[in-house]
């Protein structure tokens, strides 16, 4: 698989599920206790401070009544932090992503073009690093006519 140009938008929103669907549900997590103990914590506020002498249920009534344009912002919110976390994300593992397919074509014998990551993407120095690296191999395989194995092997071995 070759690399798209730098400056290309991605296609995908999701390129590595298991490493951005982690992210997310971390991040997911982290919002619903955020939520959860800022309402506890804005109804023990009213409980023992507004109203020393109401219930904890007419506290919690009042909590969700006087915060509510409070938790409605929140609850939207989320959606946004997610789409950011993807967009993150995606730096990441796009790179990843590319190096893996570049490495797996290679690793079975099938020509590998140049790595190239977007300009926003983290790791660029990788793919200069790859791409020294296979043209080293592809040098050595044309200097001495070995096949892949051997010239990546004489290189581990020496």
């Amino acid at each position: 698989m070759s690399a798209s140009a730098t400056t290309a938008r991605r296609k995908k929103t999701i390129v590595d599920s298991e490493v951005q669907g982690g992210i997310l549900r971390k991040i997911a997590l982290h919002w619903v206790a955020l939520f959860f103990c800022n309402t506890l914590a804005l109804m023990i506020w009213l409980r023992l401070f507004e109203q020393p002498e109401a219930g904890w249920s007419e506290a919690f009534q009042e909590c969700w009544t006087r915060f509510l344009p409070f938790f409605i912002v929140t609850m939207t919110l989320i959606p946004a932090f997610i789409w950011d976390t993807l967009k993150l994300t995606n730096r990441f593992a796009g790179p990843i992503s590319r190096l893996r397919q570049a490495l797996r074509d290679a690793g079975e014998g099938r020509p590998v073009g140049p790595l190239k990551f977007r300009t926003s993407d983290y790791w660029a120095e990788m793919a200069d690093d790859f791409n020294r690296l296979i043209r080293r191999i592809a040098s050595q395989e044309a200097g001495t006519g070995a096949d892949s194995d051997n010239g990546v092997d004489a290189e581990v071995a020496s």
